[in-house]
């Protein structure tokens, strides 16, 4: 009954489109008659080859057809499945005897020749444009039209937009023939948040935990740094997400029955649900196959016992996966065992108890055969040699290659993200080759900015050569626009706003001294002048000249480890004060000489110099002058100022800390501590007018030429934390949560929000180290290699500035070239 309904309908179909689109004229064709095709045209095809029509319909001169016939109903289908025609015609045209000629008259469907987006912001076209792949000259079909509204309604859903709508209409385009211009109006409506997500199922593990496993979808008002939409791709990673939750609490057989979506009031509404499953427990955990390092040591770095929750992640972390490389398998990387296996197996299941036996195949200790490099394109291949910690004829070390990583990123040279290391291992010969992969990043930059001090406006030219190469300054090829690549350093900057105020330094780094080990060599010129704005020869001129020089030397050490570095410098610092107000008891005229030596003892164990997520700075800095005073017996109870600072003698001692953790691979928390301490070696002699500490504001050191160490404290003024004359005494503590939002050669951007204290104190006796100043607020930190770091901190103080009665309150602070 079923197949002779079909094949009345089919029969049905087939003369009504005979009917329709098969034209027999007057020829008085009789049915169930053969006929032959004495010949086959095509009218109306402006832009088809007829030939490859009549080929597309299967028809061809000499075949025998009937009226109605099945292969003419198919040639018209045919045509219409290529979705180039809105009307298709086969028509008889002519009949000679038994021979019938046939015409297939068609009418193309319009050309697309341009179209246009309304109802959108600009950034959402462009990236329509790129979605909907629209060129002119498409036909303009159906599909085409059902397709361009798809796109942009997944486009929108995305964004969570559920209830965008879009019209899409045609005009015709007169300037073309048989064209139209496709109108795409946009209503996107307002953005569907998620308001809940409920679970069914659980029991032993909270709808609160499972919530929060889920790392992209969030609920309206609880996501931060997340927005609250309902993403396909994301959504169904987090449906992974809370299966791993689960699994990760022991319940190994947890499975996500069902999930489904609506709309609610005020959103969508998400359900889950979910089967738990048993509970699980580590049973006996047991090691096959080590014969190079015993149970005991493989236990102790496994760090998984019998009675732990089962969790095969974590499993797996300890054994292979460590992201720290603390697990076993590391183990025998990091000492040539390049070749082996270490896989767990669940061995035995009984009850909730789990039995792990893991496998070892330790095989024969890889060395390496040869290390190369590729990428470095303006840096010279000895510049990246140097940082090497694998070299041939070394065993293979899984840790050394992170190392080498670590190092190469710090270099500021190359893109962090695109470091990496292609091993080629060839188990026959028990050898490895090493290539290192680079990618050059701009490293020079340039520091043109103006700004507003002191009532005027201050013009700063700063120019930063990194990757120099001094050897190639005499090469002409060479300066493109600069020689580059030996990893050398020259800082040139000038400041000024005229007669007020001048600074200018100039500096240059070599980081090998002697090329052979890492000593660094670093030597500054600076000169800076500031006064009342009035000529050198007007009797009423004030002024301060400081004119200095200094030399470093650095050095690597190996003790307590390898992440430690010396630098050791001395300078000699000139202040030529001409009726100058320092501010500091009657000291406005004379010359001060300042000789000091520098010891700076650092640590440096993070990941990566601009946006650490793990590792720590740490950094203890001495600056001591000659006691001059133990070498006389000088009353300097009784000395004028001007004879008394002629010889500057102090030690200041300064301590930094930043430890940085990963919440997640984007979440990165930083905590900070600082300290700084100017002592005197004689009481009677008294701290210098300079030197001092002057905390407060955005830290940066503009328009300040006396030696002044700046403190920045978001939230106050600048410099408003600070006794009169300068501090001798100051701390500061910072909490950081910071989340990198993009990570890419041309830009690094990240916001940030902070809590911080700090103060600052005249004299020891005064110091009280958790009376803070304190602030809360949030940032935004740009780095482009071009211009360095930028920012901006918006910082709410919460107690009153020195002398004042009320919070400091709202301030606004701008970062230029430094971490802060």
């Amino acid at each position: 009954m079923k197949n002779t309904l079909w094949a009345l309908l089919l029969t049905v179909f087939t003369t009504f489109v005979s009917a329709q689109e098969i034209g027999t004229g007057d020829f008085n064709l009789l049915p169930g008659v053969d006929y032959e095709i004495g010949g086959i045209t095509v009218t109306g095809a402006r832009d088809l080859d007829p030939n490859v029509v009549i080929m597309l319909t299967n028809l061809r001169v000499g075949d025998n057809v009937q009226f109605p016939d099945p292969a003419i109903s198919d040639a018209i289908r045919t045509l219409w499945r290529q979705q180039l025609f809105e009307d298709i015609t086969i028509n008889v045209v002519s009949k000679q005897g038994n021979k019938v000629y046939l015409d297939i008259v068609l009418k193309e469907l319009p050309k697309m020749s341009k179209y246009y987006i309304i109802g959108v912001k600009k950034s959402w076209k462009d990236e329509l444009r790129e979605d909907l792949g629209l060129r002119a000259g498409k036909v303009v079909n159906e599909n085409l039209i059902v397709m361009s509204r798809n796109k942009v309604l997944s486009y929108f859903k995305e964004k969570g937009y559920l209830n965008a709508k879009v019209d899409i209409s045609q005009q015709v385009d007169s300037a073309f023939n048989n064209a139209v211009i496709l109108g795409l109006r946009i209503d996107v409506g307002e953005r569907v948040k998620i308001e809940d997500i409920v679970f069914h199922g659980n029991e032993a593990v909270s709808d609160k935990v499972l919530r929060r496993a889920m790392k992209d979808t969030k609920i309206k008002g609880k996501a931060m740094f997340k927005v609250s939409k309902l993403r396909k791709k994301e959504y169904r990673d987090d449906l992974k997400n809370v299966v791993r939750k689960f699994n990760e609490l022991g319940y190994r057989d947890a499975r996500i029955i069902k999930d489904t979506n609506y709309t609610g009031q005020e959103g969508i509404i998400i359900e889950i649900t979910v089967e738990e499953g048993r509970k699980y427990y580590f049973g006996d955990i047991t090691f096959v196959g080590n014969t190079k390092y015993d149970t005991p040591l493989l236990r102790s770095i496994l760090k998984i016992k019998a009675g732990d929750i089962y969790d095969s992640q974590h499993l797996n972390e300890r054994v292979s996966f460590d992201p720290n490389g603390n697990d076993v398998a590391s183990i025998y990387l990091n000492n040539g065992y390049l070749f082996s296996q270490v896989v767990p197996v669940e061995k035995n299941v009984h009850n909730d108890t789990i039995d792990v036996e893991i496998r070892i195949q330790e095989g024969r200790q890889a060395t390496i055969r040869k290390v190369s490099i590729s990428g470095n394109e303006r840096t010279n291949d000895h510049v990246v040699y140097r940082e090497l910690r694998t070299k041939p004829g070394d065993l293979f070390s899984k840790a050394m290659i992170q190392r080498t990583i670590r190092e190469l990123a710090q270099l500021g040279y190359f893109d962090q993200t695109n470091i990496g290391v292609n091993p080629v291992p060839d188990p026959q010969t028990g050898t490895v080759d090493l290539e290192y992969t680079v990618m050059e990043r701009s490293t020079s930059q340039l520091e043109l900015q103006g700004g507003w001090g002191a009532g005027r406006v201050i013009g700063t030219l700063g120019l930063n050569f990194n990757n120099f190469s001094a050897r190639n300054i005499g090469k002409k090829r060479a300066w493109q626009p600069l020689p580059t690549g030996d990893g050398q350093t020259i800082n040139i900057r000038a400041q000024s706003n005229g007669l007020y105020f001048q600074s200018y330094n100039a500096s240059f780094t070599e980081p090998w001294l002697g090329g052979r080990k890492p000593n660094s060599f670093t030597g500054t010129i600076y000169h800076n002048v500031q006064s009342n704005g009035v000529q050198a020869s007007d009797p009423n001129r004030q002024s301060l000249y400081i004119t200095g020089i200094n030399f470093g030397l650095g050095q690597r050490l190996k003790w307590p480890d390898d992440y430690f570095t010396l630098y050791q410098g001395l300078e000699f610092r000139r202040f030529n004060l001409d009726n100058f107000p320092t501010g500091f008891l009657d000291y406005n005229k004379g010359v001060s000489n300042n000789v000091n030596y520098k010891f700076s003892l650092g640590r440096n164990n993070t990941d990566v110099p601009i946006f650490p997520t793990r590792g720590s700075q740490i950094k203890f800095t001495a600056e001591l002058t000659p006691p001059f005073s133990a070498f006389n017996d000088i009353d300097y109870k009784n000395l004028s100022s001007e004879e008394r600072f002629k010889l500057v003698e102090y030690h200041k001692w300064m301590f930094n800390a930043d430890w940085f953790a990963p919440i997640t691979k984007d979440f990165v928390i930083r905590t900070h501590g600082e300290f700084g301490f100017l002592g005197t070696y004689n009481k009677d002699l008294g701290l210098p007018p300079f030197e001092r500490f002057y905390v407060g504001g955005d830290g940066l050191a503009n328009y300040v030429i006396d030696g002044r160490e700046i403190i920045g404290l978001r939230g106050y003024q600048n410099n408003s934390i600070t006794p009169d004359g300068g501090g001798a005494l100051y701390n500061k503590f910072v909490f950081e949560a910071r989340y990198i939002i993009a990570n890419n050669p041309s830009a690094q951007v990240f916001p940030l929000v902070f809590f911080e204290g700090g103060n600052n104190y005249d004299n020891f006796w005064e110091y009280r180290p958790f009376s803070l100043k304190r602030s809360a607020g949030a940032g935004l930190r740009i780095f482009m290699p071009m211009f360095g770091l930028m920012g901006v901190d918006v910082a709410y103080g919460f107690d009153p500035q020195p002398g004042g009665a009320q919070a400091s309150g709202w301030n606004t602070h701008f970062i230029i070239g430094q971490q802060f």
